[in-house]
């Protein structure tokens, strides 16, 4: 063991130079930004092209403030300087912008970003489209629009229009008083035209608002969201809002409004074949779902439909699926909270091995209160069974059900890569800061927010399984018995898209070390980069084992990534993360059962498979676990990685590999592509009602 750690330490050694961004690929350490809004997410958005602002509050934009480094073409080794909660407040405006910004993900140029919208793929261009929900200039949620940007691989991205200040500007609020004044809240898109023709047309699916504040909690205002249509003929450099908008404005004497309702907002539409055949349409349809909720009932999914020759005209067939206010589908632990509110809600199929169908929904719930669960948002997955109801509706009936992200990840979105034949899921990062409200670092750092690596969804198959003591029956699978006593289980399969994880690893370090049994704790590379990922494969494990991530030569800083298996949860420990105190430093828990294989009588082998991209961690487990999470150490030379074993425990490490250095995927954004700062004025958010205007 020895002789390959040294033979690691040679090759990645301890301090790297940096030169930044070059080529497309990160061969340094990033000093990266991130920050996150605590404030509550009240579903949605609102921007325009115009902050309105009251001054700039701008303290300069250098690479890095006072100990972040240099961003740009000089290189510098990491510090192992702590950087303090004083200094960071001290600090100007954009002067962390590099220091935990993340470069090998999608994220806005600067400002606020929340939920991924509109991913599709235009085959008349070969060419992929991501929008998020934006508030370009600011550091936290208001004035929501969609910022836009474009890549040929999903590895490489463009911002469409450019990255200074609101180029990649797509959408935006047209004003108060208007069916879309005050926000473009999320949607999804198809490169089709109104009348389902593939002519090279692009078409967006929107929640328009014109009325804030909204909120699960509070009273609904009618009106506040209707859904409406914005489509592009050039392939998304410009774009037309449909004349005949809003195209669904129910009111109080129509559905789903007389629900006395919690929200209804972020549409998902797609053509579903299986839908047709089941609800008996005699021309192809589309199918939107939404996320909503009845108040001191439940949350619900309204579905509508529209015939493929005109996309303008939907029509309300009821709620696909109409859950309990505050219920699981099955343990809490295993399964999360339905909550009292649904939004970012989605409605889709994936076909198995054999050729069966399985519906699957995603939805995500707002208002439960876990104590083992960080946020009060929730991104879960159900599967279900979808019959025809006696209204001659669809409804869902699941039959099992866990978490789309264990983490803080969120507003999950996907859509069908018709050019690969899969299923790509996109989901939104959040910050994780606690101080000052939430927002400790975040005009520092210039921005907020990030969209994790795109994942594929799948349905995963395993046979031969033996089901001692029930430990099959935790919800997260379909369970079968054979009659030989062995079972088969089927779950929602997610994973990095492999296309998109070979791309970033393109120029990175890599170093693998041969199978080894450890009894404890092993640092097996002191610094590497920002940007690295970590994959091992564990088995003959006695006790707690996982991988140790963002860690300081002096052990002063590090994060576990531990697989637990007296409760079957993976965890990622970070209470010495950081020596900054206003960043969070909860233990984020997620639930992983190993299978029991038939053939052996023992646990299937696990593998870990960790992204560290400045501040963004992301951690797979098996294809069938995601989470993703924020550490923001305060020395960059925390950068350090290993294996975890628990206090008397051992386990056998097979396939440990490394990549240190993953791609830049803005190859024609520079490193520090913040924007000046602007605070709102109160004329421009109505007395700060409808957002803070920070």
């Amino acid at each position: 063991m020895k002789s390959v750690v040294s033979t690691l330490l040679t090759v990645l050694p301890l301090a790297l130079a940096h030169a930044g961004p070059s080529g497309g690929h990160h061969n340094g350490g990033w000093n990266g930004g991130g920050g996150w809004y605590s404030g509550g997410w009240n579903g949605g958005g609102s921007t325009g092209a115009s902050s309105n602002g009251e001054g700039s509050n701008n303290g300069g934009s250098s690479n890095g403030g006072s100990n972040g480094g240099n961003q740009g073409s000089g290189g510098n080794s990491q510090s192992c300087t702590s950087l303090t909660t004083d200094e960071i407040r001290a600090s100007g405006n954009n002067s962390l912008f590099t220091r935990w910004r993340p470069y090998s993900h999608v994220n806005a140029p600067a400002g606020w970003l929340n939920d991924p919208c509109a991913p599709m793929y235009d085959p008349t261009r070969d060419e992929y489209h991501i929008f998020y929900q934006w508030h370009p200039q600011h550091i936290n949620w208001g004035n929501i629009s969609w910022g836009h940007a474009t890549s040929k691989d999903m590895i490489s991205w463009t911002d469409h229009g450019g990255w200074q200040d609101h180029q990649a500007l797509a959408l935006g609020p047209s004003g108060n008083g208007s069916y879309n004044g005050l926000g473009i809240f999320s949607g999804t898109g198809q490169p089709v035209n109104i009348h389902g023709q593939k002519d090279g047309t692009l078409l967006l699916f929107y929640t328009s608002v014109s009325w804030l504040p909204i909120g699960w909690s509070i009273p609904y205002h009618p009106g506040s969201e209707t859904q409406s249509l914005a489509y592009s003929t050039d392939g998304g450099n410009t774009w037309q809002e449909y004349a005949g908008n809003p195209v669904i404005s129910a009111t109080t004497e129509t559905a789903p409004m007389y629900w006395n309702i919690t929200g209804f907002r972020d549409p998902f539409f797609e053509p579903s074949p299986h839908l047709d055949a089941l609800l008996g349409q005699s021309e192809p349809h589309y199918y939107a779902v939404f996320g909503s909720g009845i108040k001191g009932v439940g949350p619900r999914i309204p579905l509508w439909s529209a015939p493929a020759s005109d996309l303008t005209d939907w029509t309300f067939l009821g709620a696909l699926w109409e859950p309990q206010a505050n219920t699981s589908f099955g343990p809490l632990l295993s399964t999360g909270t339905y909550a009292f509110n649904f939004e970012v809600s989605g409605f889709f199929s994936l076909t198995d091995s054999k050729g069966d169908v399985h519906f699957y929904a995603n939805m995500g719930t707002e208002g439960g209160n876990v104590s083992f669960h960080e946020s009060n948002h929730w991104a879960l997955w159900n599967e279900g069974v979808v019959t025809r109801g006696s209204n001659g509706s669809a409804q869902f009936h699941p039959v099992a059900g866990g978490a789309g992200d264990w983490g803080n990840g969120y507003a999950i979105t996907s859509f069908n890569d018709t050019k690969n034949n899969r299923r790509i899921q996109w989901v939104w990062a959040p910050e994780d800061l606690v101080g000052d409200g939430g927002l400790f670092s975040a005009k520092q750092q210039g921005f907020q927010g990030s969209l994790t690596i795109p994942r594929e969804l799948f349905v995963h198959e395993a046979d031969g399984l033996l089901n001692p003591n029930g430990t099959l029956e935790n919800g997260n699978s379909v369970v079968t018995q054979h009659s030989d006593g062995t079972y088969s289980a089927s779950t929602l399969g997610v994973m990095p898209a492999r296309d998109v994880a070979d791309g970033l690893r393109l120029g990175a370090k890599y170093t693998k070390i041969s199978k080894t049994t450890y009894t404890s704790n092993q640092i097996l590379q002191k610094q590497s980069a920002a940007s690295y990922e970590v994959r091992a494969v564990v088995s003959a494990a006695t006790g707690p084992v996982g991988l140790v991530i963002g860690a300081s030569p002096d052990g002063v800083e590090y994060t576990n990534v531990i697989y637990e298996p007296s409760n079957n949860t993976i965890l990622v420990e970070r209470l010495h993360s950081s020596t900054i105190v206003e960043f969070a430093n909860v233990t984020v828990t997620g639930f992983f059962a190993p299978y029991i294989l038939a053939e052996t009588g023992k646990a299937e082998a696990i593998t870990m498979d960790v992204f560290v991209d400045g501040s963004l961690v992301e951690v797979f487990v098996n294809e069938r676990f995601a989470l993703s999470t924020r550490i923001y150490p305060s020395k960059l030379c925390s950068t350090g990685f290993g294996v975890y074993v628990g206090a008397g425990s051992s386990a056998t490490f097979s396939n440990f590999e490394a990549w240190v250095g993953l791609a830049n995927v803005w190859p024609e954004r520079p490193a520090n592509s913040s924007s000046p700062l602007v605070w709102d004025t109160a004329a421009a958010t109505n007395n700060y009602t409808w957002w803070s205007g920070n």
